[in-house]
Order: C-alpha cells, then sequence, then structure tokens
C-alpha cells in the first residue's frame, strides 16, 4: 500500500487517520432554525398579498344601482346587479348608476302663446333609467343627461304645444298639456332608456300686464257672480213670500169653505122644534108685558101713586 505524503514536518498517517479523514460526514434531517423562519416569512408574505388583492378586487353594487364595468376606459358589454364583484386591480372600475325613481326639476322655459302672449312654464318630472341599458347610456351620453338629453326635450316640447292654445285656455288645460308631455317626452327620452313616469307643470307665468288685465278681469267676474248670488237670493225670497202668500190665501178659502159648510150644516139642521127648544132654552121665565099693536097690558101691574103737588096760592096784592 502507497503510503500518502504528509506536509514537510508532519508526521505520516496511519491507516485510521486515513480512514476518517476520507469518509462525508453524515448530514442531518432536522431543519435548522433559520430554515422555518423564511418559510414562516414567506406564507405571511403570500397570504398578506392575497388579501390586499381580494380587497382592492372587490367592489360593491348598492340597491337601487346598477355597475358599468370600465376596462382601461372601455366600456364592458352588460352590467353589474347589487353585490358583491372581483374586478382587475388598476385595469378595471366600476362606475355605479342610480335606477331608482328620481325627479328632474326644469329650468323656467319662456314660451308664446296663441296670441302671442308671453307664457313662463316650470316643471317637475319623474323618471327612471333601464338598468339593461345603462352602459349604453353612460357610453353615448354620460352621467350628465339630464342637461343633456331631459331639458333640451322638455323645452322642445313646451315650444312645440303651448303655442296651440289660447292664453285663456293655457291654465283651464293643464292637465292636458300635462298628460302631452307624458306621451311625448316619454316617446323622446325611451330611446337612450331613460323611463318617463310622470311630468307635473309647477308654475304657469304670464306677462306683468297681462296678469293685471286677468286680474281686473277676475274681480269683475267675481262682482258679477256676487251681484248674480244676491238677485238669485232675492228671486228665492220672492218665491217664498209667494208660496207664503199662496198658503195663507188657500188657508183662508179652505177656512172659508170649511164654515160656509157647517153653516149649510147649521141651517139644514134647524127646524121648528129646535127652535121652540131654544127659545124655551133661553125663556127666564117671565111673563111679556104687552101683546099687540095697542100695546095693552096682559096683566095690571099696580103702581105707586105718586103724592098730590101742593098748588101754590097767588098772593093777593092791596092796592094802596
Amino acid at each position: 500500500m502507497e503510503s500518502q505524503t504528509t506536509p514537510e514536518g508532519s508526521a505520516p498517517l496511519n491507516n485510521w487517520q486515513k480512514g476518517r479523514q476520507l469518509s462525508p460526514r453524515p448530514i442531518s434531517s432536522r431543519p435548522s432554525h433559520g430554515s422555518v423562519t423564511a418559510l414562516a416569512g414567506a406564507f405571511v408574505a403570500i397570504l398578506v398579498t392575497v388579501l390586499v388583492l381580494v380587497v382592492v378586487s372587490a367592489s360593491t353594487v348598492p340597491a337601487g344601482y346598477v355597475g358599468v364595468v370600465l376596462t382601461f376606459g372601455r366600456v364592458e358589454p352588460g352590467v353589474l346587479q347589487p353585490g358583491l364583484h372581483l374586478i382587475v386591480p388598476v385595469a378595471q372600475q366600476i362606475v355605479r348608476i342610480d335606477t331608482r325613481v328620481l325627479p328632474h326639476s326644469f329650468k323656467e322655459i319662456d314660451a308664446a302663446s296663441k296670441e302671442l302672449q308671453s307664457v313662463k312654464l316650470t316643471g317637475t318630472m319623474n323618471y327612471h333609467l333601464e338598468p339593461s341599458r345603462a352602459g349604453e347610456l353612460y357610453q353615448t351620453v354620460g352621467l350628465d343627461f339630464a342637461d343633456k338629453v331631459i331639458d333640451p326635450a322638455f323645452n322642445d316640447f313646451i315650444k312645440e304645444v303651448v303655442p296651440q292654445y289660447p292664453v285663456t285656455e293655457i291654465l283651464t288645460k293643464r292637465g292636458e298639456i300635462r298628460d302631452l308631455a307624458r306621451q311625448r317626452l316619454g316617446a323622446n327620452l325611451q330611446r337612450y332608456g331613460i323611463i318617463v313616469d310622470d311630468i307635473y307643470i309647477a308654475d304657469i307665468s304670464f306677462s306683468p300686464d297681462y296678469q293685471t288685465a286677468i286680474e281686473k278681469k277676475q274681480t269683475a267676474q267675481q262682482m258679477v257672480e256676487t251681484e248674480q248670488q244676491i238677485l238669485s237670493q232675492k228671486q228665492v225670497q220672492a218665491q217664498q213670500a209667494v208660496v207664503e202668500a199662496k198658503g195663507k190665501a188657500d188657508a183662508q178659502v179652505a177656512s172659508a169653505e170649511g164654515e160656509a159648510k157647517a153653516n149649510q150644516i147649521r141651517t139644514a139642521s134647524i127646524s121648528p122644534e129646535l127652535i121652540d127648544y131654544l127659545r124655551w132654552q133661553r125663556w127666564d121665565g117671565r111673563l111679556p108685558m104687552v101683546s099687540g099693536t095697542n100695546a095693552t097690558p096682559l096683566v095690571a101691574i099696580p103702581q105707586e101713586t105718586a103724592s098730590p103737588t101742593p098748588t101754590a096760592i097767588p098772593a093777593t096784592t092791596t092796592s094802596p
């Protein structure tokens, strides 16, 4: 067996030393403390990253809304219904569009009546959006669709319809104008996915001069109506007086007729026997004092004799 050389000044190695030097050391299967810490840190980092991605990519659409998805500014087809949705962070975003019934107040519109009188109108419209067409409306018109679509449509309608009515009929036919506005605006705005629920004409005003004329006319009309009411009241009172007088006359006639009928009944009931009976009923028991034309007393009744009146003796005169 060949002997190995050793560095200078060292003793030659024996066989045991040579075998120990050539055999490799056994590797331990137990992981070290440093490797465990590294694995735990990597797991926590991955978990945090996943949670951050979920939070960033999650988005909710509240009730009464729909979501329009934009991918780098491009509108995706379809809409998202209310609920939780996941999107690609940074690349996508959700635009929430209200689909509930909403009011919209129109700006004051200056139109002209059939007689070219100035008429100003304002109103309010209740509307809602078709959920399925919200993306189309957002892409073609935008979120400021009220100023771009609704107001111009109402303005055109008012200036087209109001000149068909005389100025005296605009107030009285407010309901008819409202129904026409609901029908025509509904047909016009439906192409954008806007549904008209109802329209209210809030205020109708005229020029100051015409307003003054209307007030004077109304005042005069109220005075005429007051006079008519007074006349009608007097007519009713006169009719009541006539009816009352007729009632009194009828009552008097009825009373006279009743009295005449009673007299007829009394006359028919009088007989000689009744007369004698009534005579004896009323006789006080005294006989008549005289009878006949010569008034000769039937019974001589003594009368008291008056004392003789003394006769005056004429005085005798003696002549001187």
